[in-house]
């Protein structure tokens, strides 16, 4: 007989399935049936499905800011590597799930506060890092900060939700980023 299933094994085995199905295609039964428990158990973990997906996406973003906090602990890379490392990263957390899983959770209101709070924080992380190449005169002065950043992740998402490859977007991001350079800038871009 197997053993009840533990509250983070409940969110490891949900997230796999929204972030592959979207968040409206997984199913309480076929939860509790990959773990071999039952509904009851479950419940008495999580109000319901979506107080569930509610917790997955708050791992999701944990483990999301625990993976930036780690790289930018001792940081001493250039500022203009950092920031191009961080946009991939953003673009990768795209590609983490499926479509169906973003498009979901642009659309469902119930998520919308676990949604909103994603977009913040890379936007916090993203305008840090574009502020500091400003300051040192590696992006041109005239681009305000957050009006770049969220323009670009608006993109990055239209893009990503429009089932273009990662590989363009990454491509997509280095030219924007090339093109609110600096003269100095871009001589770093174009030097890596």
């Amino acid at each position: 007989m197997k053993r009840g299933a533990t509250r983070q094994e409940v969110i490891r085995t949900t997230q796999e399935l929204i972030a592959r199905n979207g968040i409206r295609a997984v199913r309480v039964d076929e939860i509790v049936a990959m773990l071999g428990i039952s509904k009851r158990t479950l419940y008495e973990m999580f109000a319901d499905k979506n107080d569930l997906v509610a917790a997955c996406l708050e791992e999701m973003g944990h483990m999301q800011r625990r993976r930036i906090a780690d790289c930018h602990c001792g940081e001493t890379a250039h500022p203009l590597s950092q920031l191009r490392w961080l946009i991939d990263e953003y673009v990768d957390s795209l590609y983490v799930v499926e479509r169906s899983f973003l498009a979901d959770l642009c659309r469902k209101e119930t998520f919308a506060e676990q949604f909103a709070e994603h977009r913040e924080f890379w936007m916090q992380e993203l305008c840090a890092l574009f502020r500091t190449c400003c300051e040192e005169q590696l992006i041109l002065p005239e681009i305000e900060a957050s009006v770049f950043v969220r323009r670009v992740m608006e993109t990055l998402l239209e893009l990503r939700l429009a089932g273009t490859p990662r590989e363009e977007l990454y491509l997509f991001s280095r030219t924007i980023l090339r093109g609110a350079a600096s003269r100095q800038g871009v001589e770093f871009i174009d030097g890596r």
